[in-house]
Formats: C-alpha cells, sequence, structure tokens
C-alpha cells in the first residue's frame, strides 16, 4: 500500500465526515418535511411514513452485509458506490413528480448510507496510525451530531423559503463534493481483507422481516388486522429463520452468540434498541403537530425541534470522559430515566403551550446527550479488542433498527387514534383538522409518548443488567 500523506488523510477525513453528516441529516429531514410532502402530493399519512421508513429498513438489515462486501471487493470502491447511489436518490427525490417516485428515491438514498456508515470508520480506522485515530473518529462522530443538530433549523429554513426539494439538492451537492473528494484523496489507495464470509440468506430474512411487521404496523389500521395478517405470519416466520440460520452460519450478520454468551454487551443493545425506540419518531410526531395542527411554518416548527439535539451534541463528548473515569452503564441509565422523565411531560403537560413543548425536549436532548457515548463505551468495553468491528456493526443494526421500530410505532398508533379517513385526507391539505380530529391526533400523540416513555424506563433496567 503506497504511503499516506498527512494532506491525503485531511481530505480523506473530510470526505468520511460528508458521509457521516449525510444519514442522519436525510433521516431527519425525511421525517421533518412529511407535512409539508402531503399537502405537496395530497397523499395520506400511511403512505407518507413510507418516505423515512424505506430510507432506515436498509441501514437496519443491510449495513453489516454491505460493511463485510466492503471489506472484500474495496472498501473505497464500495465508499465511492455509496455516494454515488446517494447522488441519483437525491436527484430522483428532487424530481420527483409524485410521492411514490419520492419513496423508491428514498430507498436508494437508504442503499447509499448502508454503505457509507460502516465504510467512514473502517477507512477512517485503516488510514490513521493509533495515536491519532481517536481524533479522527472524534470529527466523524461530530459530524453526525452536527448532521442531527442542524437538520430541524436548517431543513425547516429551507423549506420555508426555497421549498422542501431544495433539502434533497443540498443533499445532492453534498454528495457530490464527497464523491469528488475521494476521488483524489483515495486514488491509488485500497482496502481490502481478502476473503471474509458473507451472510446474504440472513441478510435476506431479516430485511423480510422488517419489511412484512413494518408494512403489517402500518397498514393494518386501514385494511384491517385480520386481513393483512398474512404480512405479521410471514415477518414472525422469517425472524424466526432468521434466528435459526444466524445461529449456524460461519460469519452471521447478527452473532447471536455475542448476546447469550456476553450479558453486557447483550443489555448495552438492548438498551440502544429501546432508546432509538422511544426518541427517533419525536421529530417526525412534532412535526405533524407543530405544522398540520397548530399552523407552525416549517421554519418556526425545525427552531421548536432543534432545542433536543442542541443539548445532545452538547453533552455528548463530556459524557464521553465521564464514562471513561465512571460506570459507562450507570451514566447511561440515568441518561435513559431522564429520557422517561421528558416523555412522560410530554405526554401529560399542555402542548399548545410552546414552552411545555421546548423545555421537555431540551431535558430530552440532556438524556440523550448523557447515553449515547456512555453505552457505545459500555457495549465496545465488553469485548474484546478483535471483536471491535463485529460489535460496532451489531451495535449500527441495533440503532437503525430502533429508529425504523419508532417511526413505525408512532404513525400505527397515530393512524389508529384518527381513524382511516383522516389518515387518508388530513395532512393532504384537502381536509381542515376539525376539534374532533384534533383530539384524535392528541390522543394519539399521547399514548405514544407513553409508550416511548415506559420503554425508556424499562432502558434504565436493561442498562443496568450484569447477569
Amino acid at each position: 500500500m503506497p504511503v499516506i500523506t498527512d494532506q491525503q488523510r485531511r481530505l480523506i477525513l473530510t470526505t468520511t465526515s460528508i458521509g457521516a453528516f449525510l444519514t442522519p441529516f436525510t433521516s431527519t429531514i425525511l421525517s421533518f418535511i412529511i407535512p409539508v410532502l402531503g399537502r405537496t402530493f395530497h397523499a395520506s399519512l400511511y403512505l407518507l411514513v413510507y418516505v423515512p421508513i424505506v430510507f432506515l429498513i436498509p441501514l437496519a438489515s443491510l449495513m453489516v452485509l454491505l460493511g463485510r462486501l466492503a471489506d472484500l471487493r474495496g472498501r473505497v470502491l464500495f465508499f465511492r458506490i455509496g455516494f454515488i447511489l446517494y447522488l441519483v436518490g437525491s436527484l430522483i427525490g428532487y424530481l420527483a413528480p409524485n410521492v411514490y417516485v419520492l419513496i423508491v428515491s428514498s430507498l436508494i438514498m437508504g442503499l447509499g448510507s448502508s454503505i457509507l456508515s460502516p465504510g467512514t470508520a473502517a477507512i477512517v480506522s485503516q488510514v490513521y496510525p493509533t495515536r491519532r485515530r481517536g481524533f479522527a473518529l472524534g470529527i466523524n462522530a461530530m459530524a453526525v451530531y452536527l448532521g442531527l443538530t442542524s437538520a430541524p433549523f436548517v431543513g425547516g429554513l429551507i423549506t420555508e423559503f426555497l421549498g422542501w426539494r431544495a433539502n434533497l439538492l443540498i443533499s445532492f451537492v453534498m454528495a457530490l463534493l464527497g464523491l469528488l473528494i475521494s476521488l483524489f484523496s483515495m486514488r491509488n489507495v485500497e482496502f481490502r481483507l481478502g476473503h471474509v464470509g458473507i451472510d446474504y440468506l440472513g441478510s435476506a430474512t431479516f430485511t423480510t422481516a422488517l419489511v412484512a411487521v413494518t408494512t403489517y404496523l402500518i397498514l393494518g389500521n386501514i385494511y384491517g388486522w385480520v386481513h393483512l395478517i398474512y404480512l405479521l405470519i410471514i415477518g414472525l416466520l422469517s425472524l424466526a429463520l432468521f434466528v435459526y440460520i444466524e445461529d449456524r452460519v460461519t460469519n452471521p450478520m447478527l452473532d447471536l452468540s455475542m448476546f447469550t454468551k456476553n450479558i453486557m454487551f447483550a443489555a448495552g443493545n438492548i438498551t440502544a434498541l429501546l432508546n432509538y425506540i422511544s426518541t427517533f419518531s419525536i421529530p417526525f410526531l412534532f412535526s405533524l403537530y407543530l405544522q398540520s395542527l397548530l399552523g407552525f411554518s416549517p421554519f418556526m416548527a425545525g427552531l421548536v425541534l432543534v432545542a433536543e439535539p442542541v443539548f445532545m451534541a452538547a453533552l455528548s463528548p463530556f459524557s464521553g470522559s465521564l464514562s471513561d473515569r465512571y460506570s459507562p452503564r450507570v451514566i447511561a441509565a440515568l441518561g435513559m430515566g431522564i429520557i422517561g422523565v421528558a416523555l412522560t411531560l410530554l405526554a401529560v403537560l399542555n402542548t399548545h403551550q410552546l414552552i411545555n413543548i421546548v423545555i421537555p425536549l431540551s431535558i430530552l436532548g440532556i438524556g440523550f446527550g448523557l447515553f449515547s457515548a456512555p453505552n457505545t463505551n459500555s457495549v465496545m468495553g465488553s469485548v474484546p479488542p478483535d471483536r471491535y468491528g463485529i460489535a460496532s456493526g451489531v451495535l449500527g443494526t441495533m440503532r437503525f433498527t430502533g429508529q425504523l421500530l419508532s417511526i413505525t410505532l408512532a404513525s400505527s398508533v397515530l393512524i389508529h387514534y384518527i381513524g382511516a379517513y383522516a389518515s387518508l385526507y388530513l395532512f393532504t391539505g384537502v381536509l381542515p383538522s376539525s376539534v374532533a380530529v384534533t383530539g384524535d391526533f392528541m390522543m394519539g400523540l399521547r399514548i405514544t409518548l407513553a409508550i416511548s416513555a415506559v420503554l425508556s424506563f424499562i432502558g434504565v433496567y436493561t442498562s443496568l443488567l450484569t447477569r
């Protein structure tokens, strides 16, 4: 392998940071602009929710598979393919004439993200020496938090003054910039590990299970739970087959033995799953509430929602260093408890008063900031160094599966309470939100927040498990 100069390393760090930024930025934006998409395309809620959902499905089910394919075929090659997929997806989305094309574009971007997400850390770890690797990975992590932090405010600002399509145009420009930088910075540089086991069947069954179960939960409210029971059966059978396969293949997508033989590893991953199920739907829920029911502009809604990620980003470095000195499991448990309190406040307070949204969201951000880095530290610290890559892949799978289930749960509960008719027409801009529909929406919102709060408090318990 040729010698890598410091200038190359800086450019590689730049392009990998762009890749790290795009996934959280886009996933949050796609949830945030749903009210605007409803009015633009006159689309139903149960159809609109697939815009963020299909973005997350490849991340939850294919990230480990594509990461291992990159190890086999070339990390740089696959990293560039990730950017190309992002370019194609964002351009199709920008030009989308209807919501169906937008859903396809979201899926393509999700595929690109499922390559970029594991590729960023792998390439940075490869090009930076041990003594500087932590700093470089920290820059990548900062890019992730910057994506989360900026998405509500920047997305609201762009949507308000330039239209929702401009968000996808910005994603296109950033992906193009990342690709161009990689063509120069990674020239004559490639990383392959040779032969690695690829669990195609495990990835296929896990993807089938996710698609079937999420579709059942969303459409069951519209077409009837009994009529779509076959989807649930397919999902559960696929999940059972996945567990059967993973227990027998040499290089599984998800090494289940790490869960059965290492309780701290299992506890940390289960807690991460509970955390993201509890919290990821918050921008989606309150974007609908603020824009569709309270009549806020996208800019003002984004300004309200930015309270959570700002506190999360500010506290994460502090909590990370704190977890190096004290028990990371205890700090993560404290964060989950604070998240549970914040969600409880959102569920019981009168959210027609803006202060009753902003303060709980700020508390939620504090809790998330205290949870994220310590929980990661706990998971990674529970395995030997030669298992870091697998542990990171498993944790990423838990994170994106939690995000997917969070959007699915929230949309399913909302559709159940507001009813099939309102789900079809309320967010299209055709049907005005009557007092009755608003009350039904609020009931669905509060039930979702209550479920999320309970899951967060369960996460306090799982975070502290030692046996």
